[in-house]
């Protein structure tokens, strides 16, 4: 009767464990976007609304396993109050919206796939997160290799040689690649520690698929996922520095707080931002030419836009989609098919004005503060800080803070942190 009931509790958390790899690897968007390509060039309109009722049916689960286990009072009046806050506020915009049936649709992606991250960071641990994470991007990566490889429409983009494989952009693409060869190196970091049965295997797979995984991301050709990499990397170094310190020194946990989490914000702050502004002009110096789809132009414009309405913003993803908000250059508003910034952080300033930014803030600072002690303790705990900045330095370019996306859910759920590594799950 044990055996039996062991038997039913494993084949429900595979199960699980399947319909979270569905989940995430549906937020790529490729595999969607690619299933109704076809249709789409016959009634557009009819296949967004579609397309909203594919990822709303895949993420409904995700909400309702979340309200069924609850969140903590704990988490409630924490960061995750904030960040519950945050959502709210875009989904409040909808009132004075200057496009409100366009906020009101992008508020509610924004917060069913924010629903998604808490009930993954909420019922998994961090083994658990990053083996479903990296087998959730193997397949859309599979098939975009082999639409490369049997030159399938779109797979390349023609003016430069890039790969897009079902993903229609490199910068959808790259993204996909990128956390996949970054939770392979991970875990290959997790199986080197820890030596489980056949690890020599287990490293050898990871690094097969890591390899891959960074092919796709090179002939993809995108720069800024290979920056955000770089971000990534750092912050794993400087936290793998600071364990290895906090060994070998009486580190106070006050002095973790105030000194070294500090320090680390204050430095991480001011290179994303040097990134932020100065990359394009990086960019002119290699001969990148600047037009108005160059991210300079619509940062320009959305900064305007920001200052002329500073406190509660234009209403979610509504700026782009409003006239009034391109003043003299009302001649674009016809020609123009950008409707975001390229940035989430404009996005955010655009959206939510001051009141929003400073939500958004508030969660990522004080849930960092809240992990700290679980970044110098737990097995390759600099994935929490390392993944949150990775996503952040990937969105000071793309508008990457959006409803339906992965990386809205990725860094949903590294803010948010781990299920304790005691529970009964892959690790």
């Amino acid at each position: 009767m044990k055996s039996a009931q062991t038997n039913y509790l494993r084949f429900w958390y595979w199960l699980e464990y399947l319909y979270v790899v569905v989940l995430v690897a549906t937020l790529t968007q490729g595999p969607v976007n690619k299933i109704w390509e076809g249709s789409s060039q016959i009634d557009s309109r009819v296949i967004e609304i579609t397309k909203f009722a594919t990822y709303l049916l895949v993420q409904a689960p995700a909400a309702f396993l979340l309200t069924r286990r609850g969140i903590s009072k704990k988490q409630l009046t924490g960061p995750v109050g904030v960040l519950l806050g945050f959502v709210g506020w875009m989904l409040l915009s909808t009132l004075w919206a200057t496009s409100s049936s366009n906020t009101m649709f992008e508020a509610v992606t924004l917060a069913m796939t924010c629903f998604a991250g808490l009930y993954v960071a909420t019922s998994f641990t961090l083994v658990q997160q990053l083996s479903l994470f990296f087998v959730a991007m193997q397949p859309g990566l599979f098939f975009s290799w082999f639409a490369v490889r049997q030159n399938w429409s779109s797979s390349i983009q023609i003016e430069d040689g890039n790969w897009v494989g079902i993903y229609f952009n490199r910068n959808s693409l790259a993204p996909t690649a990128a956390l996949g060869l970054l939770c392979a190196a991970a875990l290959v970091w997790i199986v080197l520690i820890r030596r489980p049965k056949q690890w020599l295997a287990f490293t050898a797979v990871l690094v097969a698929l890591l390899m891959f995984d960074g092919l796709m991301l090179l002939r993809s050709g995108s720069s800024t996922s290979v920056g955000a990499i770089l971000v990534f990397g750092t912050v794993w170094a400087f936290w793998t520095i600071v364990r290895w310190l906090k060994r070998r020194m009486n580190i106070s946990p006050r002095q973790m707080l105030r000194s070294v989490y500090t320090g680390f914000l204050v430095s991480l702050i001011f290179v994303t931002t040097l990134v932020f502004y100065f990359q394009q002009r990086l960019l002119n110096l290699v001969g990148k030419k600047i037009d108005f789809n160059g991210r300079e132009v619509l940062w320009r414009y959305s900064w305007d836009g920001f200052t002329d309405r500073p406190i509660i913003g234009w209403g979610w993803m509504s700026a782009w989609r409003t006239q009034g908000f391109f003043k003299k250059y009302e001649f674009w508003w016809s020609l123009t098919n950008n409707y975001w910034s390229h940035s989430a952080m404009m996005d955010v300033l655009l959206g939510g004005g001051v009141i929003g930014a400073t939500l958004l803030v508030v969660v990522i600072v004080w849930s960092g503060a809240q992990q700290l002690e679980r970044v110098y303790t737990q097995t390759a705990g600099q994935w929490t800080f390392a993944a949150t900045w990775f996503v952040i330095a990937a969105s000071t370019q793309e508008s990457f803070i959006i409803g339906n996306h992965f990386l809205w859910l990725l860094l949903v759920a590294s803010m948010t942190g781990v299920k304790d590594d005691t529970s009964i799950g892959l690790d």
